[in-house]
């Protein structure tokens, strides 16, 4: 059985996934929202696109030495104003309205007396004042996005806002989840003696949906050894075409410990079989690279499958997905609480990072067994500790991986 470390099964992912063919997909720009780019997002026209006004004023054609003018009109924000503006004239003009052809300077309405069409300007006027000119923030043709980012809602905003129509895409990936277990039962069902619900399975759909991945089909394989034929079966029907395939439980070394089989029986090859982490250590990496279908064997255990997840999983997927940058943050930050725990492998604790008097501090949860549940409720980093250390006090500074930015 082969062991290796966090680092080592994440260079082998990226490895393995390198050369994957993703689906690409042109989407308007009412679709785009939270897909990942698969090409660069150009300007479709300078920003701004015309000389416009930063305020409320006054637009004229800068004359030295005129302070009095005679208002001949009223411009607001997309209008424009065709007439002629001679040096005397002035145009009443909006925020963010564009300035007629005429003029080169806006005087703030602070700054101006106005008696029905005379208005009277006080100070000094600066030729080419309050111009906003065309192409201040870009050029048409600049580099608004490259490929491999999620389009947020900034990134989208600017792409309309540039003359963007429709978007280059990665397709979104479709997934298999497996979850396995004869002490499992579904919400709804009242629980018999020696049964547990399955929280697995809405734990890992929930974090696959918040990664945008929602076409994700579920199955139960029994671990019954006598129906394993039965349950290959059903499982290569139903990843006829999927990107992924996910697991939670039947990887360690048991009886009943069967999904390793049903993967090789799929004609997954071995990437590993246990990882050199608490927890989590019970893990499986297996790649069909027939169909270049990844396979992500997790604990049957919440917390040691939700670590292994995000620590392991979810940047695979993401290099799946085609983002560049896939692995989570990871900051020091000090402890609020001391742990004591014997660590023969790094060892992944989940708590919630929070400020406490001015200062960042992460508080670990209560328990950090592998089959901790209630910790989820509240967790948004992932301490590490290190293989060997063994003892670590309140305001000890430890390398955190950041889950969440917000609570």
């Amino acid at each position: 059985m082969e062991s290796i470390s966090i680092a080592e099964a994440r260079t082998r992912w990226a490895d393995v996934l390198q050369g994957q063919q993703r689906k690409i997909e042109i989407v308007p720009v009412t679709a785009a929202l939270g897909r990942v780019l698969a090409a660069p997002v150009m300007a479709q026209t300078a920003m701004p696109p015309f000389r416009k006004s930063p305020y409320d004023g006054y637009a004229i054609p800068y004359e030295p030495n005129r302070q009095d003018f005679t208002v001949i009109g009223t411009i607001g924000a997309g209008e424009v104003f065709s007439g002629p503006v001679a040096h005397s004239e002035a145009v009443r003009i909006m925020t963010g309205a564009p300035l007629p052809d005429d003029c080169d300077t806006v005087i703030m309405q602070e700054r101006c007396d106005r008696d029905g069409t005379a208005l009277h300007v006080n100070g000094a006027i600066k030729e080419g004042d309050n111009v906003i000119p065309i192409g201040e923030e870009c050029q048409a043709g600049e580099l608004i996005a490259d490929a491999g980012v999620i389009l947020d809602a900034g990134r989208l905003a600017v792409a309309v806002g540039l003359g963007a129509e429709s978007i280059s895409v990665y397709k979104p990936l479709k997934g298999l989840l497996l979850t396995s277990g004869r002490e499992i039962t579904e919400p709804g069902y009242a629980l018999e003696p020696g049964k547990i619900y399955n929280s697995n399975r809405f734990m890992i759909q929930g974090l696959l949906a918040e990664m945008n991945i929602t076409d994700v089909q579920w199955h139960h394989v029994s671990d019954d050894p006598q129906r394993l034929t039965a349950e290959i079966e059903t499982v290569k029907r139903l990843t006829r075409d999927v990107d992924f395939i996910i697991s939670t439980g039947g990887v360690s070394v048991g009886l009943y410990d069967t999904m390793p089989d049903i993967f090789e029986a799929l004609g997954a090859k071995r990437i590993y079989n246990r990882l050199q982490m608490r927890p989590g250590a019970a893990s499986y990496g297996g790649f069909i690279a027939e169909r270049g279908v990844p396979c992500f064997g997790l604990s049957g255990n919440p917390s040691a499958a939700y670590n292994t997840f995000q620590l392991l999983t979810a940047p695979a997927l993401r290099q799946l997905q085609g983002l560049t940058e896939t692995l989570p943050v990871v900051v020091p930050v000090k402890l609020g609480a001391a742990i004591h725990h014997r660590n023969p492998f790094d060892r992944y604790v989940q708590g919630v990072i929070e400020q406490h008097n001015g200062e960042i501090r992460f508080m670990p949860n209560r328990l950090f067994t592998s089959s901790a549940l209630l910790g989820l409720a509240h967790v948004n980093g992932l301490a590490m500790l290190s293989q060997g250390h063994h003892e670590y006090n309140e305001g000890d500074v430890v390398p955190v991986t950041l889950l969440k930015t917000w609570q």
